[in-house]
């Protein structure tokens, strides 16, 4: 009877520490100052930039991840984000769609896609929350980089820091975007805090890894109703993909995918 208990335990053991080993490991994170919203129909509301980094049998992978929370449990639908992956060139690497609470709570996690690109990242996430007629939009703070690099064939460096290049610093004190023939704006959502309002084309890089424009409405579709918002949160793993645009938004030269990721709390 003791060898049966014995056996069984043993076995157990065996299936949890192949669970652990299978699983991965968060080595590094940055993360954003918290960005605090206005009372929105009575609730307020806190969303983070933060860029994670994982050790997987397959590589070690970098994402952006949006923490929200709210200051009491919302209805479902009442809170949205969007976790996007920036390269230091200011184009959006990877992107989550934007995401609603599918159940009431008091906090959510959005993630990008998990990229495996030796550069230098930061996250710069979107928030949406229902204000009673429809969503206010907010852009968070950027976090501070992470840069991911191979040191030699087994080790990976991470540096966690707060230097921006100078392409960054200049994106940071923009105060207009670049202008098509078509009339489109253009550039890097890094700008958008400051300037207002997105780029109608948004600097990205598509899965091919040629650099172009996203459409902001292919992107980011409107949503004005509740409704709207829990039928485009699709279940975790669903992929959207996008046309990657040159400069004119005529021609389309590559893809961008847009992958639904989350955990409600």
């Amino acid at each position: 009877m003791n060898k049966r208990k014995t056996k069984k335990v043993s076995m157990v053991m065996i299936c949890i520490l192949s669970l652990f080993l299978a699983s991965s490991t968060v080595l590094a994170n940055t993360a954003s100052s918290p960005y605090s919203t206005p009372k929105i129909k009575g609730h307020t509301y806190t969303f983070t930039s933060e860029v994670w980094t994982r050790n997987f049998t397959t590589g070690t992978t970098a994402e952006a991840v949006a923490s929200v929370k709210a200051s009491a449990s919302v209805p479902n639908g009442y809170m949205g984000a969007m976790a996007r992956l920036y390269t230091s060139g200011g184009s959006l690497k990877a992107s989550s769609s934007m995401t609603y609470n599918t159940s009431k709570t008091s906090s959510f996690f959005v993630y990008s896609p998990r990229i495996t690109t030796k550069t230098t990242y930061y996250a710069q996430n979107v928030g949406e929350f229902y204000n009673g007629n429809g969503y206010t939009r907010y852009t968070g703070y950027k976090s501070p980089n992470l840069k991911l690099s191979n040191v030699n064939s087994s080790n990976v460096l991470f540096e966690n820091n707060t230097e921006t290049s100078e392409t960054i610093h200049e994106l940071l004190l923009q105060t207009k975007y670049d202008v098509n023939s078509q009339g489109d704006t253009y550039g890097s959502a890094l700008s958008e805090p400051i300037i207002g309002v997105e780029p109608d084309l948004i600097a990205a890089i598509g899965t091919n890894g040629i650099e172009g424009y996203l459409k902001a409405e292919d992107l980011t579709p409107k949503i004005t109703t509740i409704e709207e918002a829990l039928a485009q949160t699709q279940v975790n793993g669903t992929v959207r993909t996008i046309h990657l645009y040159d400069v004119e938004g005529d021609n389309i030269i590559g893809e961008f995918d847009v992958v639904t990721d989350y955990k409600v709390e």
